[in-house]
């Protein structure tokens, strides 16, 4: 028994050594980057991540919403309707404001590749988390 231990744990740290760092750097540099695309231009809605107490999961969109971000500040479409401004806040956050700057939300934004995911971040909230997915047109 002690053999058949002593030959596994030889083959393991054979395998291991084996490996070089200078070969997982190239295989590294072959794959391609994903560039992230800007906040301005017009985004399609595909779909939301919801969850019901468990882990969030997506749903596809029925429609054909849409909206425009402006490089001014300005948004149309039809995914937030009652939004006309926004304000990228920091790095995390957009505040979106109707056209009479009565009503505003907070959304956590994450932009990856060509899919922007955006999540209510106040002063309306998800308990258990929710998130509408927009893809770059």
């Amino acid at each position: 028994m002690k053999s058949i231990l002593g030959i596994l744990l030889l083959a393991i740290i054979i395998n291991f050594s084996a490996c070089k760092k200078a070969d997982l750097i190239a295989t590294t540099k072959k794959m391609p980057s994903v560039r992230n695309t800007a906040l301005p231009g017009k985004w399609r809605v595909i779909g939301n991540m919801i969850s019901s107490g468990g882990p969030m999961y997506f749903v596809p969109a029925s429609g054909n919403d849409q909206v425009q971000f402006y490089t001014d500040g300005t948004m149309s479409g039809s995914a937030f309707p009652d939004f006309k401004r926004y304000t990228v806040k920091d790095t995390l956050t957009i505040s979106m404001t109707s056209a009479d700057k009565t009503t505003y939300e907070n959304y956590f934004y994450k932009i990856n590749g060509d899919t922007l995911k955006l999540g209510l971040a106040g002063p309306i909230l998800c308990v258990e988390g929710c998130a509408v997915v927009l893809l770059k047109e």
